[in-house]
């Protein structure tokens, strides 16, 4: 079987290149060094940068003479997989899903897939993950041993993403205890192997703790794991997550009501907003825009008054957004006591199944109150209690903040 870095170091000899002049500015001299050495299994991105910095495509890296079909498959499969991830409308989704497994499981009936390889393995990884996004399977099991047959070639970032998605497995399922145990069990890797992961895999891992800490009520542990995350960024000079980190802070102490912090994390996401000029963070800063003017500068006119340009975005993804900027919406025209208005950008409010960290999910709930609030002033009590007791419901579990205090005061008001 064909090894990966010998085959990259012949080609480099080849072409008479440095470490270096092939790391380029997206891997570091020492971590292509231990690909070469074959004690790093690189990931398909850094196949495909690795392969473009030697001028050759990326099929001349991983050719696999041993099984060629799991190969030609392979090929075809990264390819779909890469347009799956970025189709927002369900019903293509779902076409690219099922063109994925009709590909890939006449390798798993014959039980190709063992595992031998970096191919074998992603193959499996993307059969089982394709059927659990398209509700096929939904169970945990299947996933379980891919961490172990990850390791066993050495594809040590892979170990983590499969901890991670082991943890947002459970997460989805309001399992968070057990969430937390998955990642703190893949944590164990990054000391293990701390040397062959790469600063944006860790990065990636460090930010997921963060969340769940967050969801858990640790501030403790969440400000540990986000500085981890701050030192790797700091020391190598990159700003990935970055946003992700601000944008989460911010919501956490908007939340809390700290307006000098929530100002502090609003101009850095600014910043980001600017730099990247990317259509997701510029509709996100709309929403943490509104939430700081509706939540610390109370300024409700001014939050009307807020443009939103979402020409470019997806239609499902708009959707998504719409529902948390409609929400900021209605809040003000209710505390300009517009309830007409208020409840009309609350028409189709619903709790997206794809939500379920607490921040989001108390925001949503807000949103019923709302709702709640201004039928009861209109005079519809009937609709105004079955509102205000879902978003109860919701948020009974929910760690004490400004979103949650709202709801409780709302449904003192309107049951009293």
């Amino acid at each position: 079987m064909l090894n990966i870095g010998t085959k990259i170091k012949e080609l480099r000899k080849e072409r008479k290149m440095t470490l270096a002049q092939v790391a380029g500015d997206r891997l570091t001299k020492g971590m292509l060094s231990l690909i070469e050495n074959g004690k790093a299994q690189p990931s398909m991105e850094s196949l495909q940068y690795i392969a473009s910095q030697l001028e050759i495509d990326v099929a001349e890296l991983i050719q696999s003479e041993d099984n060629k079909q799991v190969h030609e498959t392979f090929m075809q499969v990264e390819q779909l997989y890469s347009q799956f991830k970025k189709e927002f409308n369900k019903e293509q989704r779902g076409i690219k899903g099922q063109e994925l497994l009709q590909l890939i499981h006449p390798l798993v009936q014959s039980g190709n897939l063992k595992g031998a390889n970096y191919e074998e393995v992603r193959l499996l990884e993307l059969y089982l993950l394709v059927r659990y996004l398209l509700n096929i399977d939904r169970s945990i099991e299947p996933f379980l041993p891919l961490a172990k047959m990850y390791e066993n070639i050495h594809a040590y970032s892979k170990v983590l993403e499969c901890f991670t998605r082991l943890g947002g497995i459970k997460f989805e399922q309001h399992q968070l205890e057990q969430a937390l145990d998955y990642l703190l069990e893949g944590k164990q890797y990054i000391e293990r192997y701390n040397y062959l992961i790469g600063d944006f895999e860790k990065l990636d891992y460090y930010y997921n703790l963060t969340v769940i800490y967050a969801a858990a009520n640790n501030d403790q542990k969440m400000e540990e794991y986000l500085n981890l995350a701050l030192n790797i960024t700091k020391e190598k000079g990159i700003l990935y997550r970055f946003n992700d980190f601000y944008r989460l802070l911010f919501f956490i102490n908007c939340s809390k009501g700290d307006a000098e912090k929530s100002k502090y994390y609003l101009n850095k996401l600014r910043l980001f907003m600017e730099l990247f000029e990317n259509p997701f963070d510029e509709i996100l800063h709309s929403l943490t825009t509104l939430f700081y003017i509706n939540r610390i500068e109370q300024d409700y006119p001014k939050a009307l008054a807020l443009p939103i340009d979402n020409s470019n975005l997806p239609e499902d993804a708009l959707k998504h957004a719409m529902l948390f900027i409609n929400g900021e919406y209605a809040y003000a025209h209710w505390q300009l006591k517009q309830y007409d208005e208020a409840k009309k950008c609350l028409a189709t409010l619903f709790v997206p199944e794809a939500t379920i960290h607490p921040i989001d999910l108390a925001i949503i709930y807000r949103s019923y109150a709302v709702r709640a609030l201004c039928s009861y002033e209109e005079g519809d009590i009937e609709n105004a209690k079955r509102d205000i007791l879902y978003a109860m419901d919701g948020v009974k579990e929910f760690k004490e903040t400004l979103d949650k205090q709202f709801i409780l005061q709302a449904y003192e008001h309107i049951t009293q």
